[in-house]
C-alpha cells in the first residue's frame, strides 16, 4: 500500500517537474493546491499578527489612561526657596 502511494507521490512529482520543461502550463487543479496551501498559511500569519496588533493596542491605550491620570496620593511639592513675605528695602 505504502509503496504505491510513494509511487503515486513520485509519479505527481515528476509529472509537475516535467511541465515547466515542456512549456506547458500546470494543470488547474495543481494551481489551486498550491494556492490554497499558501492561503491557509497567510491566514493564520495575519490571524496571528492581527491578535497581537489588537493586544499591544490594548495594552497601549491602558498605559496611556495610566500615565495621563494625575496619582491620587500626589502632594504638592514644596519650593526649595520660598520667597518670604515682607520684602526687604
Amino acid at each position: 500500500m505504502r509503496g504505491q502511494d510513494n509511487r503515486s507521490q513520485d509519479e505527481e512529482m515528476r509529472a509537475a517537474s516535467e511541465y515547466g520543461r515542456r512549456a506547458e502550463p500546470l494543470p488547474d487543479i495543481h494551481v489551486h493546491s498550491v494556492l490554497t496551501a499558501g492561503d491557509a498559511e497567510y491566514g493564520e500569519e495575519l490571524r496571528d499578527r492581527r491578535a497581537r496588533q489588537e493586544h499591544l493596542e490594548r495594552e497601549i491605550t491602558s498605559l496611556g489612561k495610566r500615565l495621563s491620570a494625575p496619582l491620587a496620593s500626589e502632594k504638592p511639592q514644596r519650593r526649595w526657596f520660598r520667597r518670604s513675605a515682607t520684602k526687604s528695602a
